[in-house]
């Protein structure tokens, strides 16, 4: 069992709580910094986790994929504690970027936007479906392109579904995902790639102007007014390239 310490806490939701920490690997010299997922103490918490590890050992060496190291169950409060130990993005996450720095220069996303698609294209293959991409869960590391200051990876599998998810469900309608960046399929219950496609789409709007692709609806219910009772898009902005509309 790999010794770790917590150092801080990077993120917390309902089900997992997201660790900056140093552990001691046996193979390694020094300490290695990773960021770790730690389940809360429900089982329904750890069998999804342990779900998403199995997603995350399928892309294994994508390098636009977050990776994951090895996972490990620990004992605290008396409770049972599922681990992920996970590469550590040393920059944060597309939203913080976008956030801090606004708009992104148009080559630097058709660089970014590029990764994204060989990510997704790996994903795709291996039969799964994110059903949630949005910059929150798109991380930055160091990038070795010069056109690009960041290597982009998509992270957060915990709602991903695969092949036989998508069969098991066919025809019930789920709500997954986040409001903003989900497409009209995915509403009323459909798993299928082009899900996480259009997401990148609202992603790349978001890229390029500073804003998220939905800027003037505030809550779930108009989203999915416009989306499934209007049947409507989001708003392409003016100015963008031609091949920026075309994508």
């Amino acid at each position: 069992m790999a010794a770790w310490k917590k150092l801080a806490i990077l993120g917390k939701g309902s089900y997992a709580t997201v660790y900056l920490a140093t552990v001691a690997l046996p193979q390694e010299c020094n300490e290695k910094v990773v960021a770790v997922k730690s389940s809360s103490p429900f089982s329904f918490s750890i069998a999804s986790m342990q779900k998403e590890k199995r997603i995350l050992d399928s892309f294994l060496g994508c390098k636009e994929i977050l990776q994951c190291y090895f996972d490990q169950f620990t004992v605290e409060r008396n409770y049972v504690t599922y681990n992920l130990f996970m590469e550590c993005a040393p920059y944060g996450s597309l939203l913080g970027l976008v956030n801090k720095k606004g708009p992104i220069s148009d080559s630097e996303v058709r660089v970014y936007t590029r990764m994204l698609l060989k990510g997704l294209s790996c994903i795709h293959r291996k039969g799964v479906v994110h059903c949630d991409l949005k910059p929150d869960n798109i991380l930055l590391f160091p990038s070795s392109d010069d056109h690009a200051r960041y290597q982009l990876k998509i992270a957060d599998f915990g709602l991903s579904k695969t092949r036989e998810d998508a069969n098991a469900e066919y025809g019930k309608v789920k709500f997954r995902g986040t409001p903003f960046y989900m497409s009209p399929e995915s509403i009323v219950g459909q798993i299928e790639p082009a899900l996480d496609i259009w997401s990148l789409g609202c992603i790349v709007i978001e890229m390029i102007t500073g804003f998220r692709a939905w800027k003037n609806l505030r809550t779930q219910k108009e989203i999915m007014f416009k989306l499934v009772v209007l049947q409507e898009a989001p708003e392409i902005p003016n100015g963008l390239s031609w091949d920026c509309k075309n994508f």
